[in-house]
């Protein structure tokens, strides 16, 4: 049963949609959802040459939108460590200020805290 949901796994995220920016770490879809004063996510990504261990990273999400007062603001979220091989479904949140109104989700990968971006993607949110 494990090989199987693994197989149908492996073949819902190669039907995805490539990452137009590519790098060596695809963005290949995101999901944004807005739950009182945070915003809920589920990302996957996926790493081209995936042979060998996994690789370490950082995942961070910027969030861009207007605040309670209508201001245009950006919400940096805290660098949350991954492990990536093939693939990943990603799932959190991220806290918003109250009132705070998400537009668009900056997400970025990196191969260490505060090193190289690997990969990257903007996505909106509804």
């Amino acid at each position: 049963t494990t090989a199987r949901l693994h197989q149908d796994l492996t073949a819902l995220v190669t039907a995805l949609p490539p990452d137009p920016r590519g790098g060596a770490v695809a963005v290949r879809a995101g999901r944004f959802m807005v739950s009182g004063s945070e915003l809920q996510y589920n990302l996957v990504l996926t790493r081209e040459r995936a042979a060998g261990k996994p690789m370490p990273g950082m995942l961070q999400l910027r969030v861009a939108g207007e605040s309670e007062a209508g201001v245009q603001s950006v919400v940096t979220g805290k660098a949350v460590p991954l492990l990536l091989g093939s693939h990943a479904v990603l799932h959190g949140s991220l806290p918003l200020p109250v009132g705070f109104k998400p537009r668009q989700t900056t997400i970025q990968v990196f191969d260490q805290p505060a090193g190289k971006a690997v990969g990257m993607r903007v996505l909106a949110v509804p």
